[in-house]
């Protein structure tokens, strides 16, 4: 069965020097491997988008930093959905796509992996996909515990 590329919140506002040091300064090199390498396939490739509730952040809708990456930007083929949450199953129409498309295995990047990749990831699997993280397709930023 073919499996579907799931590229979450791969947007500009992620270089906001707010965020902190990222992770994985590999990400784009990796994320562009596999989406070239999921449409040379022609593998079904879905794209998903953050839309801030706050105005004050980059991921505000109209803001720069809710544009997707360049080396990202979907296709004219290939369906873009937009949430405001962590999960890219709430609110989206994302798990009635993946059952008209034959309910394919999950392979997801993006950002951030402890967030709203890990979210999607897990509520993927509590609704029955199969789904996998790519290590180093997603990333995350420093954190500081609380003293």
């Amino acid at each position: 069965m073919k499996s579907a590329l799931l590229l979450i919140d791969i947007q500009k506002g992620f270089d906001d020097p707010n965020w902190g040091q990222r992770n994985n300064p590999g990400l784009e090199a990796n994320i562009t491997a596999l989406l070239n390498h999921w449409r040379g396939r022609g593998d079904p490739v879905i794209h998903v988008k953050h839309n801030s509730t706050s105005e004050e952040s980059p991921l505000w809708p109209g803001h720069l930093g809710n544009e997707i990456y360049y080396f990202a930007k979907p296709l004219d083929n290939e369906p873009l959905f937009e949430k405001n949450v962590n999960s890219a199953f709430i609110g989206t129409g994302l798990s009635d796509h993946l059952t008209s498309i034959g309910n394919p295995p999950l392979v997801l990047v993006g950002l951030t992996s402890d967030h709203c990749v890990n979210t999607t990831a897990r509520m993927a699997g509590n609704l029955g996909h199969e789904t996998y993280m790519v290590a180093d397709a997603t990333a995350t930023f420093n954190k500081i515990d609380h003293q």
